[in-house]
């Protein structure tokens, strides 16, 4: 599991790395929703981020004490009243590699990450659901698209760095450029980098052929249809 990642964007002071115990911390979908609620709406009461994610008061009690034991959030006692008990986010964002082929956490990874994807594909319903009530220049303003590139793995990791580059410096500009008396809103964006499906076969079949092993034909070949997006 990588301690520091050094990737654009990241900062120790404020970011942090999942290792095997967070992992078990966080690796829940209701944990990750009341995380990214208290990230981008700002400390809140059980009592509040259940009427926001309809579940219980109980319900996020509990999971926000468990976030809260694996370091993910904090008490923000100057902001109760009476018995009043907000939580805050300690961290700015969560970074993750999959752990090694042989970790035992390796499982627990893989669930984490489906659950983020879950929660981002979420994210894209809620948000073009909402669209056609905005106005109509942050309606073009908005943007989905996808394109498909050749890449060797070492051209698809400089991509991911060179896109979030490109992210925090839009980041870091627009933290300049607050209060300029601009209209702006906070813009999600997200991007995935993964092999199309169906290309497995054929590339451990030309490994297998170039380590001097058995071929393989043609026929085999499992390569997807143009149409057929992720």
């Amino acid at each position: 599991m990588t301690e520091d990642p050094h990737k654009p964007g990241y900062d120790s002071t404020q970011d942090v790395v999942l290792d095997a115990r967070t992992l078990r911390g966080v690796a829940h979908p209701l944990r990750l929703r009341l995380l990214g609620s208290l990230r981008h709406e700002g400390p809140q009461t059980a009592t509040q981020l259940a009427a926001r994610l309809g579940e219980s008061s109980a319900a996020t009690s509990y999971h926000l004490r468990t976030l809260a034991a694996h370091g993910f959030i904090t008490d923000a006692p100057e902001l109760g009243h009476g018995r009043e008990r907000f939580w805050r986010a300690v961290h700015r964002s969560t970074w993750f590699d999959a752990p090694d082929r042989d970790a035992p956490e390796r499982e627990l990874g893989e669930a984490y990450l489906r659950t983020v994807a879950r929660i981002y594909a979420e994210n894209v319903e809620r948000s073009i659901t909402e669209l056609a009530d905005w106005p109509q220049e942050w309606e073009r303003a908005a943007s989905m698209s996808d394109l498909t590139v050749n890449l060797t793995a070492a051209e698809a990791r400089q991509l991911a760095d060179d896109m979030m580059a490109l992210l925090v410096r839009y980041r870091d500009r627009a933290a300049q450029r607050a209060g300029d008396g601009s209209e702006r809103v906070a813009v999600t964006t997200q991007f995935q980098i993964f092999p199309r499906r169906g290309q497995l076969d054929a590339l451990l079949a030309t490994r297998t052929t170039t380590a001097g092993g058995p071929g393989t034909t043609g026929d085999q070949s499992s390569g997807t249809a143009d149409g057929d997006r992720p």
